[in-house]
């Protein structure tokens, strides 16, 4: 199985985008939500994308899948080769437990570039996060 993941950050908003596809013999599932994180970035949207997919994967029981990301350093954190700042902490080690419990292999991939589902998840991210917005902004009229 390859995942593709993208995360996306408004620090005007606070909301945070991620979005993931599943791919696997011509089988394409999408998945995307939004959230309020104070204080967040756009590198933990990367690593909340990530982690929200390691999570669907463990529990539907897949293991080793190929999470197709375009973050340079998310497999240094992901396996702990990278110091993180305390603002991450938390992320960090969710997605390094869920590291050593699906075991997936990270390929990186260029942003914005030529990858067909790359360039998807990121318009979901960013999609999820534009509607979580705007239903917060229309709830509060």
């Amino acid at each position: 199985m390859t995942i593709y993941t993208d995360g996306s950050y408004s620090n005007q908003t606070s909301v945070l985008g991620y979005a993931f596809c599943l791919v696997e013999d011509g089988k394409v599932e999408y998945f995307s939500d939004a959230f309020i994180l104070k204080n967040g970035s756009s590198t933990i949207a990367e690593i909340v994308a990530v982690t929200k997919s390691l999570e669907y994967c463990l529990k539907n029981g897949i293991q080793n899948p190929v999470v197709v990301h375009d973050y340079d350093e998310l497999p240094f954190f992901a396996f702990g080769y990278r110091r993180c700042p305390p603002s991450m902490y938390k992320f960090v080690k969710t997605l390094q437990r869920l590291t050593r419990e699906v075991k997936p292999r990270f390929r990186k991939v260029e942003a914005h570039k030529d990858d067909t589902y790359n360039n998807i998840v990121d318009k979901l991210a960013r999609e999820a996060m534009q509607q979580f917005f705007s239903r917060r902004t229309n709830s509060d009229v």
